[in-house]
């Protein structure tokens, strides 16, 4: 048996099997490394995703606080604009029911008056009123008057006179309520009278009845009509 040439085959499968122990170490380290890359991807692709959802998460929140504050405030202004509605509401009937009260009453008092009149019998009659009752607000007058004097260069002078004037309504406290003080109220104007009465029919009644009207609201007697009452 020739020795060197054994010699020379176990050194030379020796020198294979090394390398092929580095390939298979080289292709391992290589798997290793694409694995942990991709672990590393897949950590920063949900890394990402998580900040995505927190994100949504808190603007989701925001515009939903905003949204409910928008509908608050909204509220709270249309309960304020119904508020203020109903109270001139308030007012207005109040101020219709008095002058309606008023046209009633002075209404009930003519026929009342004329009916007590020698001849006239049974009366109707119907009032004329221009528009409702004048209400007159104290006001606080603020007047101020300055005189001023200037001198030029040549010695000339020059006077200014400045007169300022201003009033504001002065208003009262009622409760939650504030409204300006009133200090004087003017029933609704007369503009015209028509009375149908009994005794109209004869031209001396008719004439007292007119002449009554005209007296007791200070009109023009053209602005009074008496007629007979139909039977």
């Amino acid at each position: 048996m020739d020795f060197e040439k054994i010699k020379a085959k176990f050194f030379s499968e020796s020198k294979e099997n090394g390398i092929n122990q580095q390939c298979i170490g080289k292709d391992n380290n290589k798997d290793e490394n694409k694995n942990g890359n991709k672990s590393k991807g897949k950590m920063y692709n949900l890394l990402i995703l998580f900040f995505i959802g927190v994100a949504l998460l808190f603007m989701g929140n925001f515009f939903k606080q905003n949204s409910q504050g928008e509908i608050m405030g909204d509220k709270n202004s249309s309960d304020i604009t119904a508020t203020v509605q109903e109270e001139n509401k308030e007012e207005i009937t109040e101020a219709t029911m008095e002058t309606s009260n008023y046209k009633e009453k002075v209404q009930g008092e003519l026929i009342s008056i004329l009916e007590k009149i020698d001849g006239v019998g049974r009366v109707e009659a119907m009032i004329y009123f221009e528009s409702g009752e004048e209400q007159v607000p104290a006001l606080n007058i603020n007047d101020s008057k300055s005189n001023t004097t200037e001198k030029d260069t040549v010695g000339g002078e020059r006077s200014i006179n400045q007169e300022n004037g201003g009033s504001t309504v002065v208003m009262s406290n009622e409760g939650s309520k504030t409204e300006p003080l009133i200090v004087k109220t003017y029933n609704p104007k007369i503009t015209g009278i028509c009375v149908v009465a009994e005794g109209a029919s004869d031209k001396i009644t008719e004439l007292r009845v007119r002449q009554a009207v005209t007296n007791l609201f200070d009109l023009e007697e053209e602005k009074v009509q008496v007629y007979p009452m139909k039977n």
